[in-house]
């Protein structure tokens, strides 16, 4: 078992030297330590008397470090940097507090995990943890802040917010949307449902009555995401809700064929349990870019 405080020389012993092999002046790291320039002094000295070797040469005000001061100064100026990022970040975890969110797989990876990677290289981010599944019980049964469900309403025992209403259009690459003329010639990139709120294809064609999309080639691919990913690839045409897939089109790479629409009355909207959305949740939620 290690025993540090046998093993290494008191804290301070380091701090004082750090800065002196940094400033390589006694004064501006007495002025920096907020202590004398005799105290500084006396504790590199200390340090090298406990070391049982020279850390600094002294020639008048001038000095320099020798090379045992040299390995010193870079490890310890190493260490100490280890140890301050690592409290601060116990600090901001505590003042902060945590964010939990959970959604379905798409929601997830298209429209809140572009938001939570923003927030997340900002200064004193909080850490914020995403679960997802596409099943309303697994995430009803989380004990996560808050959700993002989409549903006709908002479901009993929760509050929520709405974020945007849910309109499917089929989606593709640049390239592909340039060189489809029409749907009926195109390749449509089609899923399995898992929940009946799905909408895929043939739904697609039924409810809008589209004869192209009834006639055209379709592909399952069997879940929705290998559709996204294929169409971005630019290997076929896909179902997706523009706000969901808004980073994607933002960026350039899905493009939204908007002669096709269709309003399933559903919405997106950001929910938590009743009665349980603390001051710091809605702070954490709205610098992540979740408006409520």
């Amino acid at each position: 078992m290690k025993n540090y405080r046998r093993a290494l020389p008191p804290l301070d012993y380091l701090l004082f030297f750090e800065a002196v092999a940094r400033h390589q002046n006694f004064t501006r790291a007495a002025e920096e330590l907020n202590v004398s320039q005799a105290a500084v002094s006396k504790r590199v000295k200390v340090l090298e008397e406990w070391l049982g070797m020279t850390l600094v040469n002294r020639s008048g005000r001038n000095l320099s470090l020798t090379r045992n001061g040299q390995v010193l100064a870079a490890n310890s100026g190493e260490a100490l940097d280890f140890l301050h990022s690592c409290l601060q970040q116990l600090r901001r975890t505590s003042s902060s507090g945590r964010l939990s969110l959970a959604a379905n797989v798409a929601v997830s990876q298209f429209w809140l995990t572009p938001r939570i990677n923003e927030y997340l290289l900002g200064q004193d981010a909080a850490p914020v943890t995403l679960t997802s599944s596409d099943k309303d019980a697994d995430l009803f049964a989380l004990e996560a802040d808050a959700l993002i469900y989409y549903g006709k309403e908002i479901p009993d025992g929760w509050e929520g917010s709405l974020l945007f209403e849910e309109i499917w259009t089929p989606i593709a690459a640049p390239e592909m949307a340039r060189q489809t003329a029409s749907l009926e010639t195109a390749t449509l990139l089609d899923f399995d449902k898992l929940t009946p709120k799905w909408v895929n294809w043939g739904d697609f064609a039924a409810l809008s009555g589209d004869p192209q999309i009834e006639r055209a080639n379709k592909v399952n691919l069997g879940s929705y995401g290998s559709t996204l990913d294929t169409a971005i690839r630019g290997r076929g045409i896909a179902l997706g809700c523009p706000d969901v897939l808004h980073f994607e089109i933002e960026a350039g790479r899905l493009v939204a064929l908007s002669d096709y629409q269709l309003k399933t009355g559903r919405s997106y909207f950001v929910i938590w349990r009743t009665g349980l959305l603390s001051e710091q949740t809605r702070s954490l939620l709205s610098e992540v870019a979740i408006p409520l």
